[in-house]
Parts: structure tokens; sequence; C-alpha cells
């Protein structure tokens, strides 16, 4: 494979790994799962011991990168061993995520919501292990079923409605178009706002399920047997950002961890739809 592609999906493992090391700042799954048994000056110490290490992964890996160490090194092994660690604990949060919260739906997709954040770092391991037109054909394979995973899990959060997905949608429209409730100087005022902000809940409720039709179709249609089809994978680019980026323009600027770490879901359908254009020599319908 090119080298451009091997840095392009590099890059996106760093970035989530920056992105996942900013937010331990806040208790993880794993520490909510272990505070019971250990107590939690043992836990807290696991989450700041996991965040020093992925601070250090995110610049050895881009060390590495530059480096570029011949198969077989050591430096080769420790790249590989950083970069599994990384969808380790990308795997890890998704299980345990679903395993503490038993009965909710939305929790309970999250190990096929996170593929994507798992399938980049294992697909470059392979990539970087197994050079070969023939290998690569198979190996982009997993960050297709990476990619619909994700999509698969966040269309069916979208279906049933999630409330932090409604809170996603509403905040963002409260960022370009203004709070009305925040804005209301008068009880007159108010009552004009919140009719103004009950529409936006009710829209955000009405899109959620459009959104969810429109993920599985995408899925479906981005593993046609046989086919790279590049305007999916393109589209599939730009909701996965426009959602990730919805972290921030909801919730404020401070969230950038929360795009960071979501890199992945607009980054590999990016990256897909620069290969397949690579490809000179592989049919593409359109």
């Amino acid at each position: 494979m090119n080298n451009r592609f091997l840095w392009f999906l590099r890059i996106l493992v760093i970035i989530q790994a920056l992105g996942y090391a900013a937010k331990l700042v806040a208790p993880s799954a794993l520490n909510s799962f272990l505070l019971g048994p250990m107590g939690d000056p043992s836990v807290t110490n696991i989450d700041r011991s996991v965040q020093v290490f992925l601070w250090f992964s995110s610049v050895a890996l881009l060390g590495l990168g530059f480096l570029r160490p011949i198969p077989g090194s050591i430096l080769r092994k420790v790249d590989f061993t950083l970069i599994g660690l990384v969808a380790t604990w990308s795997f890890v949060l998704a299980i345990f995520s679903w395993w503490i919260n038993p009965g909710n739906p939305f929790h309970a997709t999250d190990p096929i919501g996170h593929a994507v954040r798992f399938a980049a770092p294992f697909a470059l391991i392979l990539f970087l292990a197994f050079p070969g037109q023939q290998r690569e054909s198979k190996i982009e394979w997993i960050l297709r079923w990476g990619v619909a995973g994700t999509f698969v899990g966040h269309g069916l959060c979208a279906l049933w409605i999630k409330p932090s997905f409604i809170d996603l949608i509403v905040g963002t429209m409260n960022l370009f178009f203004g709070n009305p409730v925040l804005a209301a100087d008068s009880s007159e005022a108010l009552q004009e706002a919140l009719v103004i902000a009950a529409s936006r809940q009710a829209f955000a409720e009405a899109a959620l399920p459009v959104i969810a039709i429109q993920d599985f179709i995408l899925v479906a249609l981005l593993l046609l047997p046989g086919k790279r089809i590049k305007t999916i994978a393109l589209w599939m680019a730009v909701w996965g950002f426009v959602t990730a980026m919805s972290r921030m323009t909801a919730y404020g600027w401070d969230h950038w961890h929360d795009l960071a770490l979501r890199i992945c879901n607009g980054g590999i359908p990016l990256f897909l739809w620069t290969y397949w254009k690579s490809q000179d020599s592989t049919k593409t319908t359109l």
C-alpha cells in the first residue's frame, strides 16, 4: 500500500488515541466496572495509567511513522504493540460500556457502534504486516465492516430516539440559530421561546428515524459484494464528520476530545474513498 495511505490511517489512530486520553479526565467505563471490587483509589490509578500510556502512544506512533522501522525489528514490534493496545482499549471500553448498563438498549449497541474505532488500528497493523494487493483487498473489508457496524449501531440509537441524539440536534440548532430561551427578556418572549424550543425538539424526534433509515441504506450499499461505490463512502465520510463534530457544536468546544475519539467515524470512509479513487484498474459503480 502506498505510504501516504498508511500515514492517513496512522494519523486517524493517533488522533483517536489523543481523544481517548483527554476523555480520561472523567472516569472510564472500565473504572465504573472495577469500582465495586477494587475501590476508588485503585481504579482511578488505572485510568490515570491508561491516560499516560495513550499520551505516550500518540507521540510514539507519530515518531515511529517517520522512522518506518523495517519488518522484524524491535521498533516494528513496538509499533505493532502500541497500535494493538490502542485497539484493545477502544474495544474494552465498548464492551464495558454495554456491560455496566444492563437493560439499556442504547449502550447495548456500543460493541458494534464503536466498531470502526478498533477496526482502524487493527487494519493498520495488518496493512503494515501483510503488504500486497490481494491481501489489501481482504483487509479493506475489515474497515468496511467496521464502518458498517458503527453506522448500524448509531442507526439503531437514532431509530430508538436516543435522548442524547436529540440534545445534539437541538444544541447544534441553538448554536447556529440562537437559544430562544436564553434570549427571552420578557414573559411574552419566554412563551414564544418555549414554543420554538418545543418545535426544535419535535424536529429532532422526527428527524432521527429518517437518519436511521439513511444509515441502514448506506450500510447495505457499502457492503455490496464486488462493488466499491465511491459516492457512498464519501457521503458516509461527510456524515460521520458532521455527527462527530456535533459533540462540539452542541456541548461546546471544550468537548474536542469527543470529536477526536470519533475521528474514524468519518475518517475511515474518507480513507476508503481516497483508496478506491487510487485503484484505477478497479471497476467503480457510481
